[in-house]
């Protein structure tokens, strides 16, 4: 470790500042530090797709648990940067299989739920320390940035779930018209009677884009941690007071051989005044004159030093505790972000169904026949309004009436998912359910079910140039 070189100022800052500075050295590196990543996840994430292609949940939380590996990766690489050193591919890749195998029980066992993962794996690798050793200089590191970087941790693992959602809309967003049907199938096959029965398509697609979300928010909470740690040890060995002696040295070089020259002629000079100045008197004389002075002075401090009990571990009783809660915190909040997630896609599914621009299967148990009515796709016209504007004019004023409501109940059955049997009857039981159906289904499925309301109405003949006039039945243009 060469101080000379390195490439950031050096000085003793606050946490917040530390963590910028972490984000900062990211920045500078962006892509090279996710590139890196990638190298030490990507091929093992291949291996285990492969194998669990069918289960993409369990994939996706061995790709959490895998991350370690890529933050070594990442370590590594700004750790060199910052003093000065540019690690070329060959020797970033033979240090792949080591960020798996070093330490592999421990990292990625008990130590993989640490709060303080980003902190204490810098002291890991990039000093070495094991045992008892690492557990004292985690405890000396941990005592400047241990709130910081467990907040940061979570806030990176709240921001990865928030910025994976975002993905999914964005690409649902830009999938080309005609291209969706595979996801639409998808949505029609989620049961609303079974919401967590997702199917499989969802599912991969959720996971690859919370996979992206994860590497670049780990990424940034690797530099965050590394930025403590940086810090930590400024303020503990003073490597900013190191700096500015070795920049004193560099300015005073010139000037230091005069010096040395100098004293060297002055040196025996005085040397040989002080002899003669004390020759004079008796040693034991000289000797009771400088015992005399004031640094010779014996001070008495009693100091009371606590005894330490227990063994080196740096979390005590009361941040054991703090870190329990924050862990059932972060799961919680994890949990409600994947809920949240769920409950977004199943309540707006319809948007997803109208944009394909694809058919969708008749669901199974559906009418085909209500009150002697065929009103399946197939039975009814392509343009329902021409053909209701056709009959009407050819004085069939009861079969123009009767094909807009054919088309209603056809709609509200296929797309609005309302059930109306067979057995039910004008007045009664299609009218109601349509009325639930338009309370959780879109505008177009209302307007459909308040036709299916008024039909009792317009049937009767009382309401029929009404029911023209609302534009139900009107001419095309």
């Amino acid at each position: 470790m060469r101080l000379d070189g390195v490439t950031a100022e050096i000085r003793p800052r606050s946490d917040w500042e530390a963590v910028d500075l972490g984000l900062a050295l990211v920045r500078r590196d962006f892509w090279r530090c996710v590139a890196v990543w990638w190298l030490a996840l990507g091929v093992p994430l291949l291996l285990a797709g492969w194998w669990l292609w069918d289960a993409p949940a369990l994939l996706l939380l061995l790709f959490w648990w895998g991350k370690p590996a890529g933050s070594r990766m990442v370590l590594l690489l700004l750790s060199r940067r910052l003093f000065g050193e540019h690690p070329t591919w060959r020797a970033i890749w033979r240090e792949v299989p080591q960020v798996w195998r070093r330490r592999f029980f421990y990292r990625f066992g008990w130590a993989r739920l640490s709060p303080w993962l980003p902190l204490t794996l810098a002291v890991e690798d990039l000093e070495g320390l094991r045992g008892k050793a690492y557990a004292q200089r985690v405890g000396q590191v941990a005592r400047r940035g241990s709130g910081a970087v467990a907040w940061t941790y979570l806030i990176a693992e709240l921001a990865a779930g928030w910025f994976g959602l975002a993905l999914f809309g964005l690409l649902v967003m830009l999938v080309p018209e005609g291209q969706a049907a595979p996801w639409a199938g998808a949505l029609e096959q989620w049961d609303g009677n079974n919401p967590f029965d997702i199917p499989v398509l969802l599912v991969r697609t959720v996971a690859a884009c919370v996979m992206v979300a994860m590497s670049l928010a780990d990424v940034f909470l690797t530099g965050a941690g590394f930025g403590l740690y940086v810090n930590a040890r400024t303020w503990i060995e003073g490597w900013d007071v190191e700096l500015a002696f070795k920049r004193m040295a560099q300015r005073l070089g010139k000037v230091l051989g005069l010096l040395l020259l100098l004293g060297c002629w002055c040196l025996p000079a005085a040397d040989r005044a002080a002899a003669a100045a004390t020759a004079e008197r008796p040693p034991q004389e000289v000797i009771q004159q400088v015992k005399a002075g004031k640094e010779f002075v014996v001070h008495k401090v009693r100091l009371r030093v606590p005894k330490h009990r227990g063994g080196a571990s740096m979390i005590p009783f009361g941040g054991a505790i703090g870190w329990l809660l924050a862990m059932v915190l972060e799961v919680a909040l994890v949990a409600l972000i994947i809920g949240g997630v769920v409950w977004l896609i199943w309540k707006y599914r319809h948007l997803v169904l109208l944009g394909s621009g694809t058919a969708q299967p008749a669901r199974a148990g559906a009418a085909r026949v209500v009150m002697g009515l065929a009103v399946t796709p197939q039975s009814l016209p392509q343009d329902i309004p021409g053909m209701a504007w056709r009959l009407w004019q050819h004085g069939q004023r009861q079969e123009a009436l009767g094909l807009p409501y054919r088309g209603a109940i056809c709609r509200v059955i296929e797309h609005g998912r309302v059930e109306i049997h067979q057995a039910d009857t004008s007045s009664g039981r299609p009218a109601t359910r349509a009325g639930r159906g338009s309370i959780r289904g879109s505008p177009r499925n209302a307007s459909h079910a308040t036709m299916i309301l008024r039909w009792p109405h317009w049937r009767s003949g009382a309401r029929r140039r009404w029911g023209m006039r609302c534009g139900w039945c009107r001419q095309p243009s």
